[in-house]
């Protein structure tokens, strides 16, 4: 009786195994990707992407505070170009580069003054480099503003004593400082 029941269990087990496998022949290969893009016309009406109209909601209360810090919370200004921010952007890469540009400065001195005018996360790019190893020590022409597609972030171009140098620039909102991004000589080709 004990040799029939291991024959049953052996024979179940296959058979559970078999009939597992079965099937496979029958399933549908993938179909091939199309090479046109959709379009518009390819989904319904009701598809389409539907934008609140911000003007609708109320602005927060005067006075409303920050669950965390504690801090009064308040809107930023939404920062624009015009002339005077054109002029801000240049001014602040300028004294910028001017600071970064001082070859033989001690180091202490050197950072103390650049730290400030950089961004928290790219002033750890630079807190190990050596004034001694900065190759330009001044600014010889004016600055021009080549890339202002965004009223958060520019490139300034200066024309150095050690060649082309971009100032890349950025702010948070309209009333916040312009800070340095980025220093980066040019390659000329």
């Amino acid at each position: 009786m004990m040799r029939r029941t291991t024959f049953t269990a052996a024979g179940l087990s296959l058979l559970l195994v078999l009939t597992g496998c079965s099937g496979q022949d029958n399933e549908t290969e993938p179909s091939a990707p199309t090479s046109e893009p959709a379009s518009a016309e390819d989904y319904p009406e009701s598809a389409e992407p539907v934008f609140p109209d911000l003007d609708e909601y109320t602005p927060p209360p005067p006075g409303l505070k920050d669950d965390h810090s504690g801090e009064e919370i308040t809107p930023e200004p939404v920062p624009s170009w015009d002339e005077e921010s054109r002029s801000e952007v240049i001014a602040a890469a300028r004294h910028a580069l001017e600071v970064f540009a001082q070859p033989g400065q001690d180091y202490d001195t050197w950072w103390s003054e650049l730290e400030p005018l950089m961004t928290a996360a790219d002033a750890e790019n630079y807190a190990y480099v050596d004034p001694d190893n900065i190759p330009v020590s001044k600014i010889t022409g004016e600055g021009e503003l080549i890339d202002d597609d965004s009223a958060y972030f520019a490139i300034v171009e200066f024309p150095t004593d050690a060649g082309r140098y971009h100032m890349m620039m950025s702010r948070t909102d309209g009333q916040a400082p312009w800070l340095v991004s980025r220093i980066a000589p040019i390659e000329d080709p």
